[in-house]
């Protein structure tokens, strides 16, 4: 019974080890960091924000580097609307991924179509953000001239709200004025106008989409 015993403490002894080691493995494995765990994350879409905009809270540092929280545009000194954090407080903090990005504006001069330029930027470089430029770029207007039914113009639409870009799409079946736009505009620039989408960045038409095509046109502009 001894030896019985003796094997059964030496078998439960190695299982013990054995387990102590599973969970020292277990305990070792390394936590994603914020940067990696940002770049699993879908980015979330570019807000609309424009002098009528409401339910917005807006975080700027003054003149002396203290961080401001204010929940009107006029509440903002003219000296520190060119980098400003928007919170879009009709949205969740789960719908902003407010833990691993933020949206940064330049709240001094809107855009050809009404809105304040801005951009998501990773919430662990915001910091490096603010102090590496003064203004953010102008973005130029982007209008997506599209139908309802039109695929081509569905991957549009996803690559620019991924991109975190703001744009304007105007249906050219449900609304004659835009279409009426559109035709005059190709007419302009002596573009044949036929299908859709057919994309105005900041004035220049680009027919059909096409992402590398597009993200050089907002470059050179």
């Amino acid at each position: 019974m001894s030896f019985i015993s003796h094997q059964t403490f030496k078998i439960c002894t190695h299982l013990t080890l054995v387990l102590i080691s599973l969970l020292s493995a277990c305990n070792t494995k390394q936590e994603p960091s914020q940067s990696q765990a940002s770049n699993q994350l879908s980015r979330p879409t570019l807000i609309e924000v424009n002098k009528l905009s409401k339910d917005l809270l807006f975080i700027f540092k003054d003149e002396k580097g203290i961080e401001k929280t204010v929940m009107t545009l006029d509440s903002i000194p003219e000296k520190a609307r060119n980098q400003v954090q928007v919170v879009d407080l009709k949205l969740s903090p789960s719908e902003r991924s407010s833990r691993h990005f933020v949206q940064l504006f330049d709240l001094r001069k809107v855009n050809s179509v009404g809105l304040f330029p801005g951009k998501v930027i990773e919430r662990n470089i915001l910091e490096d953000a603010l102090a590496s430029a003064q203004t953010l770029p102008e973005q130029p207007a982007i209008i997506v001239y599209s139908t309802a039914w039109c695929g081509v113009c569905k991957k549009a639409r996803a690559f620019l709200k991924e991109k975190g870009l703001a744009f304007i799409e105007k249906d050219i079946e449900k609304d004659k004025a835009a279409a009426r736009e559109l035709q005059e505009k190709c007419e302009r620039a002596r573009v044949p106008l036929g299908g859709v989408p057919v994309i105005d960045v900041g004035g220049a038409l680009m027919r059909g989409f096409d992402p590398n095509r597009l993200m050089s046109m907002l470059k050179s502009k």
